[in-house]
This record gives structure tokens, C-alpha cells and sequence, in this order.
């Protein structure tokens, strides 16, 4: 009965020592890439043209470039090409599908939908000087699996387009941190 009542006593102190430890001692976490960053910290305004499109797929450099606008219009101000300090260059390399698994029967039963770019951030140089490359990756892909339909081709293009969408915000994202993190 002593031991209870002592319990009772020393469970909220306990308590309230290991909160204040966790919050004192803290954790180390922080959010790459928000308030401040270094990268764009002598970057005042960026372009972002419309990528070029070097795939047999229609319009998927503007849903691209569309994204990666999304991902940078909080950074910096996104301003026409004639008047910002930097310019965001890129160029759709690549887009395929490629078959990641099949049924009993030999048909394809998951895709794999892989999109690449070439892309380089350049300060544009004035008064006769060279445009300075500041970031480049010549070959950042990213990709995603979806299941097909083997009866319904509507179905397996609907899938593509909602995987499509999804990608395109993976990689607008994965931009953002390897430009800012210096990959």
C-alpha cells in the first residue's frame, strides 16, 4: 500500500522530466529547404521557359514545367526570361514505358512509366560576359509502376495519366531539393 501511494506520487513527476528532457535535449530534425535558403540567397528572380520536348509524347513539357514552377514560386519570384537575374533551362530527354511484370499468359500486367530531364540553372551574363552555369543535371529521371488492364485500353491510359500526374510532381519536388542541396 506504501509502494502505491508512492507510486502515485512520483509517475507525474517522472512524467514531467522526461518531457522537459525530450524537449530541451530536442531531437536534431529540421525541414531541408525552408526560410532562407542559402541557394537562392543572391538569387533575386527566376525564369522558368517552357521546357523543350524531345519525346514522341505530346504536351508533357508544359504539365512538367507547370509543376516545377509550383515548386519554386515560393522560393524565388518567377519572372519573364527578359527580366529575371536567373534562368531555369530544360529539356524533356526522355519518356517511355516499360513493362515490369507479367501475367501467366505472357501479357503485360504492371508498367513502369520513366520520365527524364536535362535541365541547367544559368545566371545570365551582361555586359559581354559569359551566362554562368550555377546548377546542371543533365539526367534526372524518376519513375513510377502502375497495373494495366489487359481487356480495357481506356482503363490502362486513364492509369498512365493519374501515374503521369503523380510523377511529374515527384520530380518538380526532386528538382526543387537537388538544386537547393547542391546535388
Amino acid at each position: 500500500m506504501l509502494i502505491a501511494v508512492r507510486l502515485r506520487r512520483i509517475r507525474p513527476l517522472l512524467a514531467t522530466l522526461i518531457l522537459i528532457l525530450f524537449v530541451a535535449g530536442g531531437c536534431g530534425y529540421h525541414v531541408v529547404g525552408k526560410g532562407g535558403n542559402a541557394f537562392f540567397a543572391d538569387i533575386d528572380s527566376m525564369a522558368i521557359p517552357v521546357f523543350t520536348n524531345e519525346t514522341r509524347r505530346a504536351d508533357v513539357e508544359s504539365t512538367i514545367t507547370s509543376a516545377i514552377v509550383d515548386q519554386f514560386v515560393n522560393a524565388v519570384d518567377i519572372k519573364s526570361v527578359a527580366s529575371a537575374a536567373v534562368i531555369l533551362e530544360g529539356v524533356v530527354v526522355g519518356y517511355s514505358l516499360s513493362p515490369v511484370s507479367y501475367t501467366g499468359r505472357d501479357v503485360a500486367n504492371e508498367y513502369r512509366l520513366s520520365v527524364v530531364l536535362s535541365l541547367r540553372l544559368v545566371r545570365k551574363g551582361t555586359g559581354g560576359q559569359k551566362d554562368e552555369v550555377l546548377w546542371e543535371d543533365a539526367r534526372l529521371s524518376d519513375y513510377e509502376d502502375f497495373v494495366v488492364s489487359s481487356s480495357d485500353v481506356a482503363a490502362t491510359r486513364d492509369a498512365e495519366e493519374v501515374v503521369f500526374e503523380k510523377l511529374v510532381k515527384d520530380i518538380a519536388r526532386l528538382v526543387r531539393e537537388n538544386m537547393m542541396e547542391g546535388f
